[in-house]
């Protein structure tokens, strides 16, 4: 059975890398295209991880990875960072594949530092002439969010035109691209692209301002450039200078994905035969992002704060948005963790969701990164997830902070669970991005967020800022049939169990006029030591409230 790809952060000063690794035996370095990342590789690596330990690092800008931090970057700004993380990783000498974008970076990387073993490129772009700065200006757009979400539109656009014609804003039959692509690959690349964001032409511009015949005919590294009949750029095969450097081998390829893969396969054991690499991912730095092993798969947490007390475990349902927001604002000396819940954004979904998983999964982040005791703030939706919490280890839980949802009667009805999280899927016309997004901003406007009328109205200030709704999107894309798991688990519990009698001193906020808050006052009435203050509108006015509370 081969076990699934891992996920990984990589602390390097101020530059923070992702990266995937799957399998055993021989390491081999895996780098993508733009504007795709890592998430790209993961049908390969499934295939080929009974025989390669497989590292499928995300480019600068790409995937979870931070840009670097300069204005325009070059290759060789990115084959520099590439040489700082494999070296740091202790695999500079593995066998290292790249297609595309990737193949430049990796070739320059190879010819000025020499430490791979092997190089395999897998379409390489060696143009007649430079690509004129006007063209690279138009096909790399800016990439501009607004609240309003009118750029999903044009993006989508995009997205699609890419896919069909090279380059892709000049739509002809001259231009268009043979190829055909499933809606799952399409779910991934839409992910990567907007993923990358604003920084989406980082490494693809200087991909294109990138000539690649010096390197080649420098390089002394054995190097491979391969590239298949359906590749737009399997015409620049012709001009590898092979017949002037004789560390270069040309393999022309058919377009059959079957045997393609097989040279692969192929070629990373010849590379694995030159230099067999073995690897240990490094113990992580805590960062502000870091990955926790729960009881169905790694669950992403945000961390904010400095250590020297007992963290906040912040939670959020469906998306982290508002509990991030208030990580966000409050004092720098209280350390906070936000997790991503089973089935959102990066964390993995239970295989079968239940209230207990997700109860044994924050169980997980509290004893990984909270030294097995936290205080807890829960909002909303995520109220029910943590009684049940409370509820099951109340050893593990100090303070507790309530905002919103609490009461039954406050909650969304049984039977509207398929309104209120409704699964997402793919639609070529891009129905499910607007559905996503305009869900994130009527979620501000309404609870819930499907209903209307005054009744209905939220009484606090709405959060419609572009890239906290932007954020929010994105986790619900990564996991459009599972985004949801965890609401429904605190509804289910919610009318299934009205809180219970709990001895936690506990900060209760109460709104009168917000239907979140709606019969707060009755449902604390059981919390013994309970404290109860009005809600103000601003979350950043609810600060001073909870940081006496805690007494930070």
């Amino acid at each position: 059975m081969t076990l699934p790809a891992k996920r990984h952060f990589l602390q390097i000063g101020t530059q923070t890398v992702h990266y995937r690794v799957q399998g055993q035996g021989p390491v081999i370095v895996m780098l993508h295209d733009s504007p795709r990342s890592s998430r790209l590789h993961l049908p390969t690596m499934q295939r080929l991880a009974d025989r390669f330990t497989l590292v499928a690092l995300d480019t600068p800008g790409y995937g979870n990875s931070s840009p670097l931090d300069i204005a325009d970057p070059r290759i060789e700004d990115f084959a520099d960072s590439l040489n700082t993380v494999l070296c740091t990783l202790g695999i500079e000498r593995a066998p290292l594949y790249a297609p595309h974008t990737g193949a430049k970076i990796a070739l320059d990387y190879a010819a000025r530092y020499g430490h791979p073993a092997r190089l395999i490129l897998d379409g390489l772009s060696i143009p007649t002439e430079p690509t004129p700065e006007d063209f690279i200006r138009t096909y790399m757009q800016p990439f501009e969010k607004d609240p309003a979400g009118a750029f999903i539109a044009k993006k989508w656009t995009h997205i699609r035109d890419m896919t069909r014609w090279f380059p892709w804003f000049e739509a002809s039959t001259a231009t268009r691209i043979p190829s055909e692509y499933p809606a799952e690959w399409m779910q991934d690349y839409t992910i990567d692209f907007l993923s990358a964001g604003p920084y989406y032409s980082g490494a693809y511009a200087a991909a294109m301002r990138y000539a690649p015949l010096p390197a080649l005919e420098a390089i002394t590294v054995p190097t491979i450039v391969g590239a298949r009949e359906d590749d737009v750029l399997y015409s620049s095969l012709a001009r590898v200078p092979a017949d002037r450097n004789a560390a270069l081998a040309i393999d022309p390829l058919p377009a059959d994905p079957d045997a393609w893969l097989d040279w692969l396969r192929t070629r990373f054991a010849e590379g694995a035969e030159v230099a067999t690499v073995a690897f240990v991912p490094p113990v992580p730095d805590l960062g502000r992002r870091v990955y926790v092993d729960g009881p169905a798969g790694q669950v992403l947490v945000h961390r904010r704060g400095k250590p020297g007390r007992t963290p906040l475990l912040l939670l959020g349902a469906p998306t982290p948005k508002p509990a991030l927001h208030l990580a966000d604002v409050l004092p720098d000396a209280l350390p906070v963790l936000v997790p991503e819940l089973p089935g959102f954004g990066e964390s993995d979904a239970l295989d079968t969701p239940s209230l207990a998983g997700f109860v044994q999964t924050l169980i997980a982040v509290i004893d990984t990164l909270g030294g097995g005791n936290v205080d807890l703030l829960a909002r909303d939706l995520a109220t029910p997830l943590a009684l049940a919490l409370v509820r099951t280890h109340p050893d593990k839980i100090g303070r507790l902070v309530l905002d919103g949802g609490l009461a039954t009667g406050s909650m969304p009805r049984l039977s509207d669970l398929d309104l209120l999280v409704p699964d997402l899927p793919f639609c070529s016309a891009g129905s499910h991005l607007m559905q996503a997004w305009h869900m994130l901003r009527d979620s501000e406007a309404s609870w819930p967020w499907y209903e209307t009328g005054i009744a209905v109205q939220r009484q606090l200030e709405p959060m419609l800022g572009a890239d906290a709704l932007y954020d929010a999107f994105l986790g619900m894309l990564k996991q459009p049939a599972h985004y949801g798991d965890s609401v429904r688990a605190a509804v289910e519990s919610a009318h299934a169990a009205p809180p219970a009698e709990l001895p936690h001193p506990c900060l209760v906020f109460t709104h009168d006029r917000d239907p979140a808050y709606l019969g707060t006052e009755q449902a604390a009435a059981g919390l013994s030591a309970a404290v109860l203050t009005r809600r103000p509108a601003q979350m950043e006015d609810a600060v001073p409230a909870i940081v006496d509370f805690l007494k930070v």
